[in-house]
């Protein structure tokens, strides 16, 4: 949408261009708030109803984080993963479910035997661990829930459309 200002070099047809200019900016900075806000919601929509598949045991928890600049304006957002499993749940663990082929480079230095202190990546017979109740549980590792490889993918998918809802008015 193109936006056109008539002015003229006349005191008071300055102080409207003024007044009309910083109007639009105030719009544009509330459609961007608009638009990071409906991104930032599909990508957590699809974090949260990833993490509804995963065992209890193994969650973590999720939130939005928004940013804002120096002046206060928002200006993006971050979905933000805690726990001490997250990657795992991202990228799996364990040779029954492990994966050195995470769909992007940022999981190039993730996958089977790249833990850490690691012993039993590798064995056919998996591992016992003992959780933090004190009870033993045993585990080939768990698979790639990937829930933000799939967030990204959701809003990578939306983002035209939705720019084009917020932006097009």
């Amino acid at each position: 949408m193109k936006r056109k200002i008539s002015i003229s070099l006349s005191q008071g047809s300055i102080q409207n261009a003024i007044k009309e200019i910083e109007a639009y900016k105030r719009k544009l900075q509330r459609k961007n708030q608009i638009f990071i806000d409906r991104l930032s919601k599909i990508g957590l929509d699809v974090v949260q109803a990833t993490m509804e598949s995963i065992p209890l045991e193994e969650k973590g928890s999720y939130y939005t984080e928004i940013v804002n600049n120096s002046r206060g304006d928002i200006i993006g957002a971050a979905i933000r993963l805690t726990g001490d499993k997250i990657l795992f749940l991202e990228f799996s663990a364990g040779i029954a479910y492990g994966t050195d082929s995470y769909p992007t480079p940022a999981g190039d230095k993730y996958g089977v035997g790249t833990y850490p202190g690691q012993t039993h990546a590798f064995s056919p017979y998996g591992w016992w661990y003992v959780d933090e109740n004190g009870e033993k549980h045993h585990s080939y590792g768990n698979r790639a829930y990937m829930p933000m490889y799939h967030a990204e993918e959701a809003i990578v998918l939306a983002v035209r459309q939705v720019a084009r809802e917020v932006f097009g008015s």
